[in-house]
C-alpha cells in the first residue's frame, strides 16, 4: 500500500481511504470488523465515517456505524489510524439527514 503525507501537514494517509457508510445496516458488526482487518492488514490507515451513516438514511440505524468503527478502532493501536468524519446539515438534495 503506498501512502502520502497529507498537504503539508505531517499526517500519512494511504492512498486509499476505506469509506464505511453501509457498516451497521448492508453489512453487520461481524462483517464490518472483517473488512476492515483485512483493510488494515493490507497498509490501509484511512478511513471515513459520518454521524449520518449507514445509509440508505434512516432513524433507526443513524450512528450504528460509528459504534462499529469504534468499537473496531479500540482493537488497534490509536496512532495507527487516520479517521476521517464529518456532520451532516440540513439538506434539499437526495441526501435528508433523518435526524435533521
Amino acid at each position: 500500500m503506498q501512502h502520502r503525507r497529507l498537504g503539508t501537514s505531517a499526517i500519512v494517509v494511504s492512498d486509499i481511504c476505506m469509506g464505511t457508510m453501509t457498516f451497521g445496516s448492508q453489512a453487520d458488526e461481524a462483517e464490518a470488523f472483517r473488512i476492515l482487518d483485512e483493510c488494515f492488514d493490507a497498509g490501509i490507515n484511512f478511513y471515513d465515517t459520518a454521524e449520518g451513516y449507514p445509509v440508505p438514511p434512516d432513524a433507526k440505524w443513524v450512528g450504528r456505524t460509528e459504534e462499529i468503527v469504534g468499537r473496531w478502532m479500540k482493537t488497534k493501536p490509536r496512532d495507527a489510524i487516520i479517521m476521517a468524519t464529518k456532520v451532516s446539515g440540513p439538506s434539499h438534495v437526495w441526501f435528508r439527514s433523518p435526524l435533521r
